[in-house]
């Protein structure tokens, strides 16, 4: 009955290994012997919990979504309830302000260019965070439409993957906290908006 969770371990450490091999060499030159090498354990363990290399990779992806709704979980505000600035401001400081997740994402954007299932793999993981900054703002009373909370957590999310990889090309001017401000300053610019009026009459 202990080897599931026995199992789960062996995983978190292979894929704890994989990260750290994907940083020093990248994705393409990292190999299971690698990842064997790094984590201390035979290939054969390696390759028994997690399969081949593109195996690793998904399990990767999926571990970096886990790792992002664990964080937004443990940051959820205690006294009150969470707000959508609280979910932007987890994106800005925690999701994209670890350098090791930004180093494998980046990784794996390069892969992408060249493999369709990791493309495929990327823009759901990217879409799962646009669901969860939409559902909020929803929650929240923010937009007067799907269609406007919807560009509006595109354009946030533009604003701090763009700042993340400005401040790895150590260009500090582009990282600076004004894309944190003007990410804020959207969601207020739709919270005071009107509310449009809806129609009963039928449009043709």
């Amino acid at each position: 009955m202990a080897r599931p969770q026995m199992g789960d371990e062996r995983r978190e450490q292979i894929l704890e290994a994989f990260e750290k091999c994907v940083i020093r060499k990248g994705v393409a030159k990292t190999t299971l012997s690698d990842v064997a090498e790094e984590s201390d354990l035979p290939r054969s363990l390696v390759r028994y919990f997690v399969g081949n290399r593109a195996d690793m990779v998904d399990l990767l992806i999926d571990r970096m979504i886990e790792r992002a709704e664990d964080g937004l979980a443990q940051l959820r505000p205690k006294s009150r309830p969470q707000t959508t600035h609280d979910f932007v401001d987890f994106l800005f400081e925690n999701t994209f302000a670890n350098d090791v997740s930004n180093n494998v994402v980046g990784e794996l954007w390069y892969m992408a260019e060249r493999d369709e299932s990791i493309q495929t793999r990327l823009a759901a993981m990217y879409g799962r965070v646009i669901h969860l900054m939409v559902a909020q703002m929803e929650t929240d009373g923010i937009g007067s439409s799907a269609r406007e909370r919807r560009d509006a957590a595109n354009i946030i999310l533009s604003l701090v993957y763009g700042q993340a990889s400005f401040r790895e090309l150590g260009i500090p001017g582009m990282a600076s906290k004004a894309a944190h401000a003007h990410a804020r300053t959207i969601i207020d610019s739709l919270t005071s908006q009107p509310k449009k009026k809806t129609s009963n009459k039928e449009t043709v």
